[in-house]
């Protein structure tokens, strides 16, 4: 793949005001719908300095059309039950648009990927508690030592099992263009473009879709369009996230970096995809950081 890549510009929202007057002006007519997974505030919600009812109180504020949960938002990691959370939401006018789960289905022990295969199975029953339409998987980290061969065969291996499994519960997998999890030591097997295409193609005939993220792609050094050009027809779920400087694992406010967010949004528009914007705000710059992020793609929806 090239390195080219196309800035995308904006301005920072100034307010949850003017943040509600945009969406009242689009609800009633764009398609595609608006969700966000807070992980600027994973931290202090799994730390108790922030409650679930005050970030969903927020988000409500925000005029999101819905949440994202994942693992440190309910218990054992976070403080609520998924049925907890889910009440909570609805409360509030929020649907839970996804389930972002972690896997490793790369990690050269067979009994770890096996148990990988259990812990997924798992947030598949944690995602229907919750009412979420999908789940979010990844193929694992990138382990020294592991023939990329092999590691490819264990990832189609372990999705194709859990999409199939997902299937007949009347759920979605939609596997991520993913970096790295906070809690990981590699970035992901499948950073890399051509190794995500490689397990895609190999999963041509599984029901599974593409989770795709706009900034991914820019952290591993390559063009985010022409991956999004490979995989339009199967994406399931979209993160929107930015980074400012590319080859670099840092993230920036949405719409202040270098990910081509208003092409895709375009290009999904133009091909009719009517599912979910996952804002995912880890920019470490508080509730501005969300005012922005939601501001900017509302503006730029087509």
């Amino acid at each position: 793949m090239d390195t080219r890549f196309i800035q995308a510009k904006g301005s920072a929202g100034s307010s949850a005001q003017s943040i509600r007057s945009v969406a009242s002006g689009e609800k009633e007519f764009r398609n595609m719908r608006l969700s966000c997974i807070p992980v600027s505030f994973f931290g202090a919600i799994s730390h108790g300095q922030m409650t679930l009812a005050e970030w969903l109180d927020f988000a409500s504020e925000l005029g999101l059309d819905g949440v994202e949960c994942g693992p440190l938002l309910i218990q054992p990691l976070g403080p609520a039950k998924p049925a907890e959370f889910r009440k909570l939401a609805e409360e509030r006018g929020l649907a839970i648009s996804n389930y972002t789960a972690y896997t490793d289905f790369a990690h050269p022990d067979p009994e770890v990927r096996k148990s990988e295969l259990a812990a997924i199975l798992k947030s598949l029953d944690t995602a229907r508690e919750l009412g979420a339409p999908s789940v979010r998987a990844v193929t694992g980290q990138r382990w020294p030592g592991v023939d990329q061969g092999d590691g490819i065969r264990w990832v189609i291996e372990g999705v194709r099992w859990i999409a199939e499994e997902a299937d007949r519960m009347r759920l979605r997998v939609n596997l991520e263009n993913h970096t790295k999890a906070a809690t990981w030591t590699h970035f992901d097997f499948a950073m890399q473009g051509d190794v995500f295409l490689r397990i895609m193609e190999g999963l041509r005939d599984v029901p599974v879709g593409v989770q795709f993220d706009t900034a991914n792609p820019l952290v591993a050094g390559e063009d985010a369009l022409a991956l999004f050009e490979h995989l339009r027809s199967r994406i399931g779920y979209v993160h929107i996230n930015d980074v400012g400087r590319t080859g670099v694992f840092e993230f920036v406010p949405v719409g202040t970096g270098l990910a081509p967010i208003r092409e895709v949004l375009t290009r999904l528009h133009q091909q009719g995809y009517a599912g979910w914007l996952g804002i995912e705000e880890a920019s470490r710059t508080g509730r501005q950081g969300f005012y922005q992020a939601v501001e900017y793609v509302r503006r730029h929806l087509p």
